[in-house]
C-alpha cells in the first residue's frame, strides 16, 4: 500500500502544468519556420519558458494609416489558428519519427524482488529474497508490411500538417481582405449619409423658408422632415457597422477591440489578368482543400496496405538476458545458477479468426471509395466557387464603370434640380428624388468597389495564391 500511494504521489506531482511548452525539435524533419510570435517562443531558435511567459504582440509599424500587406503581416504574426497548425505541423514530424521507431529494436529492462515463506533456493546463490534483473531486446523482421505503411501515412500526415497550415494562412488572410474592405466601404456609405443629412437639413431650410412666406404647402417641410429622419438613421447605421467592423480587424491583429484604427484608401478597379480558363486549372492543383483532399485518397491507399498486413505473418527476434540473486545487485555472477540467455526467431499467424482481418480490410477500401469520391465532390464544388467569384468580380468591374457615370449624372441632376425649386419651378418630391437617385448612385458605386475586390480576394483564397493586378 505505502508503494502504491508513493506512485500515485509522484504521478500526480509529475502531471503537465496547464500552460504553454517548450517543443523539442524532431530528430529526423527540420522543424517549420515560427510565422507567429508564439512559434517563436515555442519551437523557433532559442526557444525557453521565459520567452514563452514574455509573450507580446508586435506593435504598430507607424503611427499612419495602415496599408493592407500591413495589416496582413501583423495579422499572420499573432494568429493564434496559424500558430495552432504549425504546431499540428510540429506534432506530424513527431509521429514521422515514431513511425521511424517501428523499424528499429526495441530494448526492455525490469527488475523485482520476491520474498519467499521459507527457503526454497537449491544453490547458495538465492535464499528466501530473490532478486532478479532482466534485460531483454527485440527487432521486427517482417510484419506484413504495417510498419511500412504507418511510415508513409505518417510522411503523408506530415504534408497534410503542411497543407492545414497553408489552410489556415489563406484563411486569415481572407479574413483580414474581408474587414479592411468592410471597413472603407462603410467608411464611404458613411460619408454619403453624411452628405446626404447635409443636403436635406438644407433642403429643409429652404422649404421651411418658403413655407413660411406662404410660397410652398405645409407637406413639403414634412416630406423634407421625413427624409431628413431617414437619412439620420442611415448615418447612425453606418456610423455602427464602421464600429463593429473596425473591431473586427482589431481583433484579428490582436489589439484592443475599440482601439483606433486608420487604413489606407485600396478600394481600387485594377484589371484582373487571368481568365476564367486559367483561375481554373490554378484553383484545381494549387487550392489546399483539393491538396488535402488528394492527400486523404493517398493515405486510405495506405490504410488498405496497412489492414492487408493482417492476413500476413509476423516474424520477431527476441533476446533477453536475466540474473538472478540474494542481495539487491542481483549478485550471483555469471554462473549457470543465476546468470542465463535466450535468442528466439517468433513467427506468429492468426490463421483463423472468423474473418475479422477481411472484414478490415474490406472496411478500410470503402473508406478508400468515400475519400476518392470527396475529392470529386470537393473539386465539382471549387469549380464552381470560381466560377462564381469570376462572374462575381467581373460583374462589379462593368458595375463600377457604368456606377460612376451615374454618379456624374446623379449629382448634375441633383444639382439642377435644387436650382429649379429655388427658383420654385419644381417641386420639394423632385428635389428628395433627385437626392434619392444620387445617394442610391453613390451606394452602388461603392458598392461596386467593395464587392470587386472581395471577389477578387475571394478567387485568391481558392487558387490558394496572390494574383498581382495589371494596370
Amino acid at each position: 500500500m505505502l508503494a502504491l500511494a508513493a506512485c500515485a504521489a509522484l504521478a500526480v506531482s509529475g502531471c503537465a502544468p496547464a500552460e504553454r511548452h517548450v517543443i523539442s525539435k524532431p530528430y529526423l524533419s527540420e522543424p517549420p519556420s515560427a510565422e507567429t510570435v508564439f512559434g517563436e517562443a515555442t519551437f523557433g531558435p532559442g526557444a525557453s519558458p521565459g520567452a514563452i511567459a514574455g509573450i507580446v504582440p508586435p506593435p504598430l509599424p507607424h503611427s499612419g494609416p495602415l496599408s493592407l500587406d500591413e495589416c496582413l503581416e501583423l495579422a499572420r504574426r499573432v494568429s493564434p489558428s496559424l500558430d495552432s497548425a504549425q504546431q499540428g505541423e510540429l506534432g506530424a514530424m513527431w509521429e514521422l519519427w515514431s513511425s521511424v521507431t517501428e523499424f528499429l529494436p526495441t530494448g526492455t529492462m525490469s527488475y523485482g524482488m520476491t520474498q519467499h515463506d521459507k527457503d526454497t533456493s537449491v544453490s547458495q546463490t538465492v535464499g528466501r529474497q530473490q532478486f532478479s534483473w532482466q534485460v531483454g531486446f527485440s527487432q521486427p523482421l517482417f510484419t506484413g508490411g504495417r510498419n511500412m505503411a504507418n511510415y508513409f501515412l505518417s510522411r503523408l500526415g506530415v504534408a497534410a500538417s503542411a497543407i492545414k497550415t497553408a489552410q489556415a494562412r489563406e484563411d486569415l488572410l481572407l479574413a483580414v481582405k474581408q474587414a479592411f474592405y468592410s471597413i472603407l466601404a462603410t467608411e464611404k456609405a458613411l460619408a454619403v449619409a453624411r452628405t446626404s443629412v447635409v443636403n436635406l437639413q438644407s433642403h429643409l431650410s429652404v422649404a421651411q423658408n418658403f413655407f413660411d412666406v406662404g410660397m410652398s404647402p405645409r407637406n413639403e417641410v414634412l416630406q423634407a422632415e421625413v427624409e431628413l429622419a431617414r437619412a439620420q438613421q442611415e448615418e447612425s447605421t453606418q456610423a455602427r457597422n464602421l464600429t463593429v467592423n473596425t473591431a473586427r480587424l482589431n481583433i484579428l491583429l490582436r489589439r484592443p477591440h475599440d482601439a483606433p484604427l486608420k487604413i489606407q484608401d485600396t478600394l481600387l478597379h485594377p484589371r484582373f489578368p487571368l481568365t476564367l480558363d486559367r483561375c481554373l486549372e490554378l484553383g484545381l492543383d494549387n487550392n489546399p482543400e483539393i491538396k488535402l483532399g488528394r492527400n486523404q485518397v493517398e493515405a486510405g491507399a495506405r490504410n488498405v496496405d496497412m489492414a492487408r498486413s493482417a492476413l500476413y505473418p509476423q516474424v520477431m527476434v527476441n533476446y533477453s538476458n536475466s540474473t538472478t540473486g540474494s542481495t539487491p545487485r542481483a549478485h550471483g555472477g555469471w554462473s549457470p545458477d543465476s546468470s542465463q540467455w535466450s535468442a528466439a526467431v517468433v513467427a506468429s499467424f492468426n490463421f483463423w479468426e472468423w474473418g475479422r482481418s477481411k472484414a478490415g480490410v474490406e472496411t478500410s477500401k470503402v473508406l478508400l471509395n468515400q475519400a476518392m469520391d470527396a475529392l470529386q465532390s470537393l473539386e465539382d464544388s471549387t469549380t464552381l466557387e470560381i466560377t462564381s467569384n469570376y462572374q462575381t468580380l467581373m460583374s462589379a468591374g462593368r458595375n463600377i464603370d457604368t456606377s460612376a457615370t451615374a454618379v456624374v449624372a446623379a449629382a448634375e441632376d441633383l444639382r439642377m434640380v435644387t436650382e429649379r425649386y429655388q427658383e420654385q419651378v419644381a417641386t420639394a418630391t423632385e428635389v428628395l428624388d433627385a437626392q434619392t437617385r444620387y445617394s442610391t448612385a453613390q451606394y452602388e458605386h461603392f458598392s461596386a468597389l467593395y464587392n470587386y475586390n472581395l471577389a477578387w480576394a475571394g478567387l485568391e483564397r481558392t487558387l490558394g495564391q496572390r494574383v498581382e493586378p495589371q494596370g
